[in-house]
């Protein structure tokens, strides 16, 4: 799951991301302007899955040091992070889950253990509030367990066949306006490290943000659900203005991830 909670509205296959960048004065702002991300130029792997059996039919689900409870019934069960997701068992190898965020229908991604249980196939599909369409795949490898969905999978690919894209405007000499279009999420932010609260129907409730600009060409990034830190990273834009490199990680375990997003 991606490690960046905003981000994993748009993209809730691989979990948590979301990306805001840093402003100057206005007339020379290079951070203003519409970016999109550049999957080629990022690495988006190397989060690492847990599932365990419980008793009475109960399961687990451990992503970023969070743990999620729910059966294989078909009835819709509350994630660590307040979406609603409904599992059910399609055979021994197919598993299928379908996510709701703000009772939004967001996706439903289908899991394959291969035959040899050896690999597990995540693909996710849906639509975004915009109306357009999500369409992935993450491919992990088994760490642990012998078959099943239960034991750990750590993940080696990903595939993101949608745009993704951001803007930046500015509101002020240290506050700027982003906007997520395909999501339809705002932030208004200062640049002092004030949690803010961002807007959009697949926004999770108590999910904050807070940003501090570090230096002209930096900004630090602290996400926070119900005032817990879940996430935390730097933004760098580049020398020539047309690239902007995100490096992070969950708050809770020692998976970075890089996110490239190129000027538009």
């Amino acid at each position: 799951m991606h490690r960046n909670l905003f981000r994993s509205l748009c993209t809730p296959l691989c979990g948590f991301v979301l990306l805001v960048a840093a402003s100057t004065a206005f007339a020379e702002n290079p951070w203003v302007g519409k970016w999109k991300l550049d999957p080629a130029q990022s690495k988006l792997t190397g989060d690492t899955l847990r599932f365990a059996s419980r008793a009475g039919g109960e399961m687990t689900s451990t992503s970023q040091g969070h743990t999620s409870k729910f059966k294989l019934d078909g009835q819709p069960y509350k994630t660590w992070s307040g979406d609603e997701a409904t599992w059910k068992k399609i055979d021994d190898n197919t598993f299928e889950q379908h996510v709701k965020v703000n009772g939004v229908d967001l996706v439903t991604n289908t899991w394959i253990v291969s035959s040899d249980g050896k690999s597990l196939k995540i693909a996710t599909k849906g639509k975004r509030p915009d109306g357009s369409a999500i369409d992935e795949m993450a491919e992990y490898a088994r760490v642990s367990g012998t078959k099943g969905l239960a034991g750990s999978w750590k993940d080696t690919k990903v595939e993101i066949k949608e745009d993704q894209t951001y803007e930046i405007a500015e509101k002020g000499p240290n506050e700027i306006a982003w906007t997520l279009p395909e999501i339809k999420a705002t932030l208004d932010a200062t640049l002092d490290g004030k949690e803010v609260t961002p807007e959009g129907p697949t926004v999770p409730k108590g999910f904050t943000i807070a940003l501090l600009r570090t230096s002209p060409k930096t900004l630090k990034m602290t996400q926070k659900m119900n005032g817990e830190i879940i996430n935390h990273s730097t933004m760098t834009l580049s020398a020539d203005g047309k690239k902007i490199t995100e490096v992070g990680s969950a708050a809770k375990v020692n998976e970075p991830y890089t996110s490239v997003w190129v000027k538009q």
